[in-house]
């Protein structure tokens, strides 16, 4: 008898420290967790549906459900969102930057233009504003990055064809030196009729144009670039955000259910590991390739050769004046041929073809080239090329989603240790072994993600066909670096301290020959080694320098 009521007392009191582990006493160790879950106050006695717990009745339980999943993707969304923002800044920093490039040169080339033709300059200025317009339109983009070839983009070979066809009657004029007077309306359509067949600045117009065109279309092509990536990281949390009511529950299960039955611990790392890649990170985790190689080709081929074409226009057009002067006689006979001898009119406002327009500050036209924004973005972007691998697993770095090891936390079920094999990462291949979560993928979840990664493929294969031309690479042999430039990453360009592009120059690197008593644009041979980039800039802005001087001293040398 005395045995027997040993045995009960025993058990009676083993059963009364059992319940004590899950009275509701117990649960004053959960309280700090519910209030900074929004889940302070309890309005239900009935037991959860999921953790079932003494310390979260059904209403307590929903508010940590959904407290919960805004935590778990909040916390995704921190990782995606900078990376959006920076994508978004750089592209509005750089197209800010090419507008702005582009005003400083239409002033530029437009006191040039004053300075050669004066009170006739302003014929000129209808062409030069139509050729800057349609540069700044074809710079503009949304921010849809939808990438198509040629979209909205203007052809910068016929606007610059159209803009030396209209200063063609003005420069024809400054050749026949009628003081006073200027040609007729009727003779200036005959020569804009005439300029295909003529030809009065030879192929600097057709080079110009060329040189615009690849540069701008390749300058848009990587603002949209640059949109489409933002727009993929925004499509994707569109995604993370919509996960099933399915993955609430785990997560609840994960976070809160511990507490729900007051165990003041926290979740096992590899128990959270399992379920944040199969509840999330599966839903993109087949955006990593397509990423990766979106961000490589930004690392290698984002460079802005557009920067380096507009601060080139004015030496252009110096170079297309020169070329008509120097051959004014041919030109002379060929306009002859065409239109006649030179029908004038007594002009309304004449004035001598010496400049006496002071030359613009050289301040005016300081505008730094965008290198530092550059090498500044692709070290920040190289930093997330594998965004997509390890996205869900930033879950689990939450401050009450897991606890390092897997010794006396919580395993989904009680305190203890975590024995279920870890899934090696969230990709579709391996959720099947998942021993936590029972993936769902519907077929419209699996086509908005392949058409998110065929989106970055289709923005990175642009990139390299408008960075290198026709001679672009298949992406392949991209991906494994067999085209890869010496260069590397940034804009493969360099300048010098000063960076104002009317900087003067003279001697080596100038890029103009020295030939009797006459100054002639440098033109490289087979034997000449090539111009190192390094010096580009410094060559164009000295080259422009000396053509204006060389341009004005031929004029006044015909007069």
């Amino acid at each position: 008898m005395r045995c027997f009521v040993v045995i009960f007392t025993v058990a009676a009191c083993a059963g009364s420290a059992a319940a004590a582990a899950v009275s509701p006493a117990s649960c004053a160790n959960s309280r700090e967790f519910f209030a900074r879950h929004n889940a302070s106050a309890d309005d239900s006695g009935q037991p959860g549906p999921i953790c079932g717990g003494e310390c979260c009745g059904k209403g307590r339980e929903m508010s940590l459900r959904s407290f919960i999943r805004r935590l778990a993707v909040d916390r995704v969304l921190a990782e995606t969102r900078p990376v959006s923002d920076l994508l978004l800044s750089t592209r509005q920093t750089l197209q800010d930057h090419l507008l702005q490039l582009s005003r400083h040169s239409e002033n530029k080339t437009e006191g040039l233009l004053t300075q050669l033709y004066r009170g006739h300059a302003v014929r000129t200025r209808g062409a030069l504003s139509a050729l800057y317009d349609d540069i700044r339109t074809s710079l503009r983009t949304n921010d849809h990055g939808d990438v198509t070839p040629g979209s909205h983009s203007r052809e910068l070979t016929e606007s610059s064809r159209k803009f030396f066809q209209n200063v063609f009657p003005v420069a024809y004029q400054s050749l026949v030196k009628k003081e006073g007077q200027q040609i007729t309306i009727e003779y200036e359509m005959c020569l804009k009729d005439a300029y295909d067949a003529v030809k009065p600045f030879g192929d600097v117009p057709m080079k110009m144009g060329t040189s615009l065109s690849r540069s701008i279309r390749a300058a848009r092509t990587l603002l949209e670039v640059l949109a489409t990536g933002a727009g993929v990281l925004g499509a994707s949390e569109h995604v993370l955000s919509s996960a099933s009511e399915q993955c609430s529950g785990h997560l609840l299960r994960v976070v809160g259910c511990a507490h729900c039955r007051g165990h003041d611990v926290k979740p096992c790392k590899s128990y959270c590991l399992n379920v944040a890649r199969g509840c999330l990170g599966f839903l993109v985790a087949e955006l990593d390739a397509p990423w990766a190689g979106y961000v490589e080709g930004l690392e290698r081929l984002v460079r802005v050769e557009a920067d380096a074409v507009l601060r080139e226009v004015e030496k252009s057009v110096s170079e297309a004046v020169i070329y008509a002067l120097e051959n004014h006689v041919t030109l002379e006979n060929k306009v002859r041929q065409e239109c006649g001898p030179a029908a004038m009119t007594d002009a309304e406002l004449s004035s001598p073809l010496s400049p006496t327009t002071p030359t613009p500050r050289r301040n005016d036209f300081t505008v730094p080239p965008p290198d530092a924004t550059i090498l500044e973005f692709t070290a920040s972007l190289a930093e997330r090329k594998k965004l997509f691998y390890g996205l869900a697993d930033e879950i689990c770095e939450e401050q009450d989603f897991a606890v390092s090891g897997t010794d006396n936390c919580w395993n989904g079920k009680t305190v203890g240790e975590y024995t279920k094999p870890l899934v090696q990462s969230a990709s579709m291949s391996d959720q099947k072994y998942n021993p936590e979560v029972e993936t769902e993928v519907t077929e419209g979840k699996v086509a908005e993600m392949a058409a998110l990664g065929e989106k970055l493929r289709q923005a990175r294969q642009l990139l390299v066909t408008n960075s290198w031309g026709s001679d672009a690479p298949s992406a392949e042999s991209f991906m494994q670096g067999d085209e890869a430039g010496e260069d590397g990453s940034g804009s493969g360009r360099a300048y010098d301290d000063d960076l104002s592009y009317d900087q003067e120059g003279s001697g080596e690197g100038s890029g103009v020959h020295e030939i009797g008593n006459s100054l002639y644009p440098a033109v490289k041979t087979e034997n000449q080694p090539a111009t190192p980039k390094t010096s580009a800039a410094t060559t164009a802005r000295s080259a422009s320098a000396v053509l204006s001087v060389t341009l004005l001293t031929l004029l006044r040398s015909l007069t």
